[in-house]
């Protein structure tokens, strides 16, 4: 009888006949046979984990060919003598497993990454036939509990509350077994103050360090380090090329520039060595393929972190990118992982990501007041937006997905037309002199500030609107200092520290260039003139004077135009709030702005498309 039909008879002829009565088999057909129930034993070796499995009557030479049919989504196993193995449900679930997480079979045994060993432990933790090595032990336990870990010798001039020493000892973990992760603390719980300590403890007379930033925070890490570890010897690296490469020749600890630079002195880095990689605001490295992201791919370093309040802005493929660059290897192909559940993703990752939420950790931060400060469009100025919406609207009635994504950049500029005409349409028509519902709403804002003795951040994404606030101002008693895509990093600087000193009344600051890593808590007004897509951006933005050293109430008021597209941003911005810890906590997830949702924006109804 050949081992095919003996399977047969096994599977499905015995259990047919057992269901008419009882069924009697003989020594010699019993050992035709065997159910195999194997155990297996999960082992940490070097920079791998080992996972083996003990058959009952295979002998070693065959072990590889038993699990070659395993993995073969094969239900047995015919040995050299033609007996017929079987695989139990169980075997079969175990498989199904490591399946799902890639894992591969070479020389007699699975062989999984070690970053797996987080996702392993899940899976079959509590399992009988499945055991643990001490060593694997010890990982997983390190990986699921890092507040476990020992604390290294911290050498920094500040007392760390308890949930940046537990960040500090996160970063020591993964640094001990050879990973890299992602510090995602909500913008202002101190990630540079963890990421300095964390220096501290690892950095010695011969290692060196590179840190990247944009460009308006270098000075703001040069800063933090000559306050929190003096003892290190650090260097920006900025300026001219010629001056960047004789700082780089130069024997320093600590490096610091900011993207642009390091992109074009990419060459120059690739023949130095260095031993730890911070990439700050990492969520400029959201787009994989983008020529910074690229050659960071390519930049070998033992250790590499990232540091980003918002790692994840709009879609699961921006956490993917960082990842490529934090932990190659960690995640599937991008294709799959789009694929994945949000459950499965926060299997994955939650190891390697560190997010702490500020109302968690700082109880004693001094309240959050936001308020929606509507205003109406004033006749001419209204005018202009219906025309401008009545032809975006003809224009996006009848396209499609594939003509949506050739005209995407178009339909986006149409949309920004509307985001300016909100402000004033004289951000884009230099003969309109008519007035503007928001600049008069502002004014009034601004008097009602001025009257309370407050001291205000006015955010907008267009430097045009800064420009026309910044004129108003001097009529309203109040001086103020701006900040744009073009300021130099160290005017960035120093108007920071002026301005938390008490000097002048108000801060001007475009919403994408000075959204991030500027500490302005000598604030207590936010004023966000202009709506952004997305939520995270404006998170951010408020987290400049809600953070950390704050000690007054905070008020954020957003500026809404009433009737507008700026209502339905709003409306998009609740529903693209909770991305991140949705991946983070393994529930649903959502994509970026599609078609559907800037149809909802200009109220284009289903029934007209």
């Amino acid at each position: 009888m050949k081992p095919e039909a003996v399977y047969s008879f096994f599977h499905h002829t015995i259990p047919a006949f057992e269901k008419l009565g009882q069924v009697f088999l003989s020594d010699e057909i019993n050992q035709l046979y065997s159910l195999q129930t194997p155990q297996v034993q999960i082992e940490s070796k070097g920079e791998l984990l080992e996972i083996q499995f003990d058959f009952q009557g295979i002998g070693q030479e065959e072990i590889d060919q038993a699990l070659k049919a395993l993995t073969s989504n094969q239900d047995f196993y015919i040995s050299s003598s033609d007996q017929v193995f079987f695989f139990d449900e169980e075997t079969k679930q175990i498989r199904q497993n490591l399946q799902e997480l890639g894992v591969e079979l070479k020389d007699g045994s699975f062989q999984a990454r070690k970053s797996l060993a987080y996702s392993l432990s899940q899976l079959f933790e509590g399992r009988d036939r499945i055991a643990f090595s001490e060593e694997f032990q010890h990982l997983a336990h390190d990986l699921t509990h890092p507040e476990d870990f020992p604390l290294g010798d911290v050498q920094v001039q500040a007392s760390l509350r308890d949930y940046q020493e537990k960040g500090v000892r996160w970063l020591q973990m993964l640094h001990h077994y050879g990973f890299g992760g992602i510090l995602a603390d909500d913008m202002g719980l101190g990630k540079t103050l963890q990421t300095i300590a964390f220096l501290t403890s690892q950095v010695t007379e011969d290692s060196r360090v590179l840190i990247l930033a944009p460009s308006g925070l270098i000075y703001n890490w040069a800063d933090e380090f000559r306050k929190f570890a003096p003892q290190l010897d650090l260097a920006v690296v900025h300026g001219l090329k010629a001056n960047r490469e004789v700082i780089l020749s130069e024997n320093h600890q600590v490096y610091v520039t900011s993207y642009a630079s390091f992109r074009q002195d990419s060459e120059f880095y690739q023949e130095m060595s260095f031993d730890f990689l911070f990439l700050d605001e990492a969520q400029v490295m959201k787009n994989a393929h983008t020529k910074i992201a690229q050659s960071l791919r390519q930049f070998v370093v033992p250790a590499v972190f990232a540091l980003s309040g918002t790692p994840i802005e709009n879609h699961l493929g921006e956490l993917w990118s960082i990842f490529q660059i934090v932990l190659p290897g960690l995640l599937p192909s991008k294709k799959e992982f789009m694929k994945l559940p949000a459950d499965r993703v926060a299997q994955f990752i939650k190891p390697f990501v560190m997010r702490r939420k500020k109302e968690e950790v700082l109880t004693e931060l001094p309240d959050l007041i936001e308020v929606v400060y509507k205003n109406e469009l004033e006749d001419q100025q209204k005018a202009i937006y219906l025309a401008q919406l009545q032809q975006m609207r003809e224009r996006l009635a009848q396209v499609t997905d594939q003509e949506f994504q050739r005209s995407r950049v178009e339909i986006l500029s149409g949309l920004m037309r509307l985001r300016q005409i909100c402000d004033t349409p004289a951000l884009f028509m230099d003969d309109y002199h008519g007035a503007s519902g928001k600049l008069d709403s502002l004014r009034d804002l601004l008097l009602q500030v001025v009257d309370g003795g407050h001291r205000v951040l006015i955010f907008s994404q267009f430097k045009g609107m800064l420009e026309k606030i910044e004129q108003e101002l001097p009529d309203l008693g109040l001086t103020s200092f701006k900040i744009t895509g073009s300021t130099h990093a160290q005017d960035r600087q120093e108007m920071t520290k002026a301005f938390n000193q008490g000097e002048r009344d108000a801060f001007l600051i475009s919403l994408k260039a000075g959204g991030v890593g500027l500490n302005l808590t000598g604030a207590d007004t936010v004023i966000l003139v202009d709506l952004w897509w997305n939520p995270a951006v404006e998170a951010q933005a408020i987290g400049r004077a809600h953070r950390m050293g704050q000690d007054q109430k905070v008020e954020v008021y957003r500026l809404i135009s009433r009737g507008t597209i700026e209502e339905k941003i709003q409306e998009l911005q609740e529903q693209k709030k909770h991305l991140v810890s949705q991946v983070l906590d393994g529930t649903e997830s959502r994509a970026s702005l599609s078609l559907a949702e800037i149809r909802e924006i200009l109220g284009i109804s289903e029934a007209n498309t």
